[in-house]
């Protein structure tokens, strides 16, 4: 066995749980579940695991391509993160609002055409899965933020075994992360399904309006990000 062997396999393990905890602290897919589950009526638990499991994939396929190469897309298209959070988290506000101000009595009206929603349910949110679902829904602008802070993190062991090691320990985590957002966004139902409707409302109000203050915290960030990279020019300039 080669003696650098064991410190590599300790440091691609060590990249695994920090990535994890990193996107999953980000992602949030246990309250983002509750949200999609709010955000998707009209639909059974089944055609919902066939949305949670496309989601999944797509943002495994996401996040893998920022963490290769979102450095270098940035650049080539001149944008910077303030503007990231700022855009994104005006699109995750809005759809805050628009859950937070949608009428409880939803679900009764779902009951009143059950053979039309069900032909038309899924077919609806196909068009979704990418474009809310995934982007921004689940992979938000911090979630962008945390992987091109892990990708800029592989520059600095670019052209070593360190490199590959960074990459690989990333990858893993992240399917460990869609594979939680499948389990989180699938199961949804099955938890709420066992709560009153009362409650469910409740619950459901709840989580829309912690939807609402992360779109609106994201967009202060972005703005507070903004705003010091102006001061920080200005200075330099004045220097």
């Amino acid at each position: 066995m080669p003696e650098n062997l064991i410190p590599q396999l300790e440091f691609f393990f060590s990249i695994i749980p920090l990535t994890y905890v990193a996107l999953f602290h980000v992602i949030n897919p246990i309250g983002s579940g509750v949200l999609f589950y709010n955000i998707t009526p009209g639909i059974s638990g089944k055609e919902r695991r066939v949305l949670a499991k496309k989601i999944a994939f797509n943002t495994a396929i996401m996040l893998v391509v920022i963490l290769a190469c979102g450095i270098y897309i940035m650049k080539l298209f001149g944008i910077t993160v303030p503007i990231i959070k700022i855009c994104g988290g005006m699109v995750i506000l809005a759809m805050g609002w628009r859950s937070l101000q949608q009428d409880d009595d939803t679900n009764e009206s779902d009951k009143k055409l059950p053979l039309a929603n069900t032909i038309r349910g899924l077919e609806a949110y196909r068009s979704k899965i990418f474009y809310p679902f995934t982007f921004p829904f689940t992979v938000g602008p911090g979630t962008i933020s945390v992987a091109l802070t892990i990708s800029a993190e592989s520059l600095v062991h670019r052209g070593s075994t360190h490199s590959v090691l960074q990459y690989a320990g990333a990858g893993t985590a992240v399917l460990l992360v869609a594979l939680t957002i499948y389990v989180c966004y699938g199961s949804t139902d099955m938890v709420l399904g066992r709560m009153s409707l009362h409650v469910r409302q409740v619950v459901m109000k709840i989580f829309s309006f912690i939807l609402l203050c992360i779109g609106g915290q994201i967009v202060f960030g972005g703005v507070e990000e903004f705003v010091r990279q102006v001061v920080n020019g200005l200075k330099d300039t004045t220097q």
